[in-house]
């Protein structure tokens, strides 16, 4: 009877592995986003005016990815639909100004799985003399040229002239 059994016993236990095997790579499969530019963790220039995601398989085509990207104050900067080729994503919004932002999204794959996650996105003031997309620097730089061009013809007008001679 033993003779019987083991053989019965290996083919369900091949068969169970097997099995497992996969359904756990079905499950894998997807774990969400691979990676993002500027993505988690980072700290990015003010002014970036687009995130590229790169998620771990195909999305469906017919099912955008909502992707949120909201400033300090809680409004979501994203304008239009995110663009998808393949597993990459392309997110577009208003220039990103100083502050930490919250970036959030759900996605679905083309075999039908749904993940969605999200994470901070920390954005610093543009260095000195790049603009940090509102033309900041550029008004500053006209104003103060105003100003020094204002002081020059009031030191000017002051200046007393030579006295004339009366012969």
């Amino acid at each position: 009877m033993r003779r019987l059994l083991r053989p019965a016993l290996g083919a369900v236990l091949t068969a169970l592995l097997a099995l497992l095997n996969l359904s756990a790579g079905t499950a894998l499969a997807h774990s969400g986003l691979n990676s993002a530019q500027p993505g988690p963790g980072e700290t990015a220039q003010a002014g970036v005016d687009r995130i590229e995601m790169d998620f771990a398989g195909a999305l469906d085509a017919s099912k955008p990815p909502h992707v949120e990207v909201k400033n300090p104050s809680g409004s979501n900067l994203v304008s239009g639909e995110a663009e998808v080729d393949g597993n990459h994503v392309t997110v577009r919004m208003e220039a990103l100004k100083p502050g930490l932002h919250t970036v959030k999204y759900t996605t679905t794959f083309d075999d039908g799985h749904t993940t969605e996650g999200g994470y901070y996105l920390n954005v610093a003031p543009a260095p000195p003399g790049q603009s940090d997309g509102n033309g900041y620097t550029f008004w500053l730089a006209v104003g103060g040229g105003t100003v020094i061009v204002i002081l020059l013809l009031v030191v000017v007008a002051l200046i007393p002239r030579g006295a004339q001679d009366e012969d």
